[in-house]
């Protein structure tokens, strides 16, 4: 995902909000020991930078589906794992496997997928790529989050979906939208997270308010209470191509299809895509007070979507 460090500030408007986008109720309580556990785990040398098809990659998702099963997830389908074919990238690499559970909400007829790739891009001239923040950060973030929603049921049904392959050009996000096991019509918006670890200006963005501006007011309330900055940005070309982030990480696939998203993540930062890029790098109180951000929008969209988010048909 290359990109170049930008600084937006939106300030704050006059808006008419939904009732749910004004709630001030405490934070989402968020597993914190947990998941730096899991996220410290996914970034460690022993899972050689999780590369797609790769034996760090068969690691990663054994410890995401013991998480799962651990929180009380159940998969979407006969099985957490869907394979999908990959074919003229690498040869070596066959097959990428995403990892996709599911929660009943009160409300089956809509569903919010909230996603994170798991994958990085392995070894390298024998340095280990850990991929702490790109994508480890991510991943650890969406089991907290599921386990949080877990205690707390939705009022629609979510989708948590671990996406493999995204370093090699979004498969596993491409693979799930083109033969969907919702189907498309049902899938009322994607909430992507990538890069959401190093706030080393104590600073998260949120793309996705330029093209479906409907999320601005439940973004900004989410802002007004967050523990850390959220900034809204790289959503257009204004700045450039190079600073929109619409099809830089997995919400691409959903945006391809016409699927309203919301996207998480940090602007670059040193260690982007380097060997560096490791756990230790990270602010821990940061980290987990972006995570119990985003956890705050996703129960603000799920309480709001009928009345926010338009029906989606075919």
């Amino acid at each position: 995902m290359p990109r170049r460090p930008l600084l937006i500030l939106i300030a704050c408007v006059a808006i008419v909000r939904p009732v749910a986008a004004q709630r001030t109720e405490p934070l989402p309580a968020i597993d914190s020991a947990a998941m730096w556990g899991a996220f410290t785990a996914l970034a460690a040398d022993s899972m050689e930078g999780r590369r797609t098809g790769a034996r760090g990659g068969t690691a990663a998702r054994a410890l995401l589906i013991r998480r799962l099963e651990q929180a009380g997830l159940r998969p979407l389908g006969a099985s957490f794992e869907h394979r999908f074919p990959v074919a003229g990238r690498d040869s070596s690499v066959r097959e990428g496997i995403n990892v996709l559970a599911y929660l009943p909400g009160a409300d089956t007829s809509r569903v919010l997928v909230v996603s994170a790739h798991y994958d990085h891009v392995g070894v390298r001239s024998g340095a280990i790529y850990n991929g702490a923040d790109d994508n480890a950060s991510g991943t650890a973030a969406l089991l907290a989050i599921a386990a949080s929603f877990v205690a707390h049921p939705p009022r629609h049904s979510i989708v948590f979906a671990f996406f493999d392959g995204e370093e090699m050009g979004l498969l596993g996000a491409r693979a799930f939208v083109g033969a969907p096991s919702v189907p498309l019509e049902r899938i009322a918006a994607n909430v992507n997270l990538d890069m959401i670890a190093r706030l080393d200006k104590n600073e998260l963005y949120a793309a996705g308010a330029a093209p479906w501006p409907f999320f601005r007011p439940l973004l900004e309330a989410t802002a007004m209470q967050a523990p850390v900055t959220l900034r809204l940005g790289h959503d257009t070309d204004e700045k450039g191509p190079g600073e929109n982030w619409t099809r830089q990480s997995d919400q691409g696939a959903f945006h391809a299809q016409g699927i309203p998203w919301v996207y998480f993540g940090v602007e670059d930062h040193p260690d982007y895509h380097r060997a560096t890029d490791d756990a230790d790098k990270v602010n821990p109180g940061r980290y987990i007070g972006a995570v119990r951000t985003i956890a705050d929008f996703v129960r603000r969209l799920d309480a709001s979507l009928d009345a926010v988010v338009p029906p989606r048909t075919r």
